[in-house]
C-alpha cells in the first residue's frame, strides 16, 4: 500500500507497507529507509532487517521469506534495485523511461508496472538473474 500521498504527520515517515507473498513478513518503506518485519504472532512483529542506506523508499517488495528485495525510491522513481539484504549487496538495477508504480515478485516472473502515456503496461524483467540467485 503506497502511503506517499498522505501528509507527514499522519504517516510518521511511512511511505509504503506491503506483505510478502505468503504473508509471513511485512515490508515498510520510510523516509529514512526500509524495514522488514516478521509476523511471528497476531500481536507481535519482530524486526528482521532495517536499512537507512537509501532514503524515501516508495516501494519495497520481498520475495517470500528470502533475502531478495526489490526497492524503488522517490528520489529515483524510474530505477528498480534488486538487493540481497543479508549480504548488503545490490544484485542488479533496472532503469525505465517512466515512473514505476508497482513491483511484484514471485518465483517464476518479476513484473514492474510503469506509466506509459497516461496508461499502464507490464514490463517483464529478465528472470534469469533472479532464478540463479534463489
Amino acid at each position: 500500500m503506497n502511503l506517499g500521498h498522505q501528509d507527514s504527520d499522519g504517516s510518521k515517515g511511512v511511505l509504503f507497507v506491503n506483505f510478502n507473498q505468503d504473508c509471513t513478513s511485512v515490508a515498510v518503506g520510510t523516509k529514512t529507509g526500509f524495514k522488514l518485519l516478521s509476523i511471528s504472532s497476531v500481536d507481535k512483529l519482530d524486526n528482521i532487517y532495517e536499512s537507512d542506506q537509501v532514503e524515501d523508499i516508495s516501494i519495497v517488495e520481498r520475495l517470500f521469506s528470502s533475502s531478495l528485495v526489490a526497492i524503488v525510491s522517490l528520489t529515483s522513481p524510474r530505477k528498480l534495485k534488486v538487493c540481497h539484504f543479508k549480504k548488503g549487496t545490490e544484485i542488479c538495477n533496472y532503469s525505465y523511461s517512466n515512473t514505476i508504480l508497482a513491483v511484484r515478485l514471485n518465483r517464476a516472473v518479476s513484473m514492474c508496472l510503469c506509466t506509459v502515456y497516461n496508461t499502464c503496461s507490464y514490463i517483464s524483467m529478465p528472470t534469469v538473474l533472479l532464478v540463479n540467485i534463489i
